[in-house]
């Protein structure tokens, strides 16, 4: 009997000193688990650095053509983020996401442009980037 209670005390200290050392293993390294992970992290952080660079370019700059370049500098990196997730995950939604993303963008520098002008240019100016814009999700939608 003692023998048996000798063991099973043995066999707890054993598992009590496993269980914990199993516990304490880190982690593993993300590129362990998935080595596209890593890389599409990377990608999206070079998006970010090139569009930082781009808007302290945009900032030295004075003047009309400022809040352009600000909004062409922005409208970079959503489209290039737009391409990384279709490029990563490629299907129909993230293309559709990716022709949307192009579309807003070119209409929001559009509108920038437009805002530089006065009076009936820049009305003029507005309902053709309106209208460019309209014609361009209706053939998002068509699948054109």
């Amino acid at each position: 009997m003692q023998k048996l209670h000798a063991l099973s005390v043995a066999i707890w200290l054993v598992c009590a000193a496993v269980v914990p050392a199993a516990a304490q293993t880190p982690p593993p390294h993300p590129a362990e688990i998935d080595p596209t992970l890593v890389e599409y992290s990377a990608a999206r952080e070079r998006i970010g650095a090139t569009s930082k660079v781009a808007l302290g370019q945009c900032e030295a700059l004075a003047g009309p053509g400022r809040p352009v370049c600000i909004k062409e500098a922005r409208g970079r990196e959503k489209i290039a983020l737009a391409e990384l997730d279709q490029q990563r995950n490629p299907s129909d939604a993230n293309a559709r996401r990716l022709a949307e993303t192009r579309v807003a963008v070119h209409y929001e520098i559009a509108v920038e442009k437009c805002n530089d002008r006065q009076g009936a240019d820049k009305a003029e100016c507005l309902s053709r980037a309106s209208a460019e814009e309209s014609k361009a999700r209706a053939g998002i939608r068509t699948g054109q």
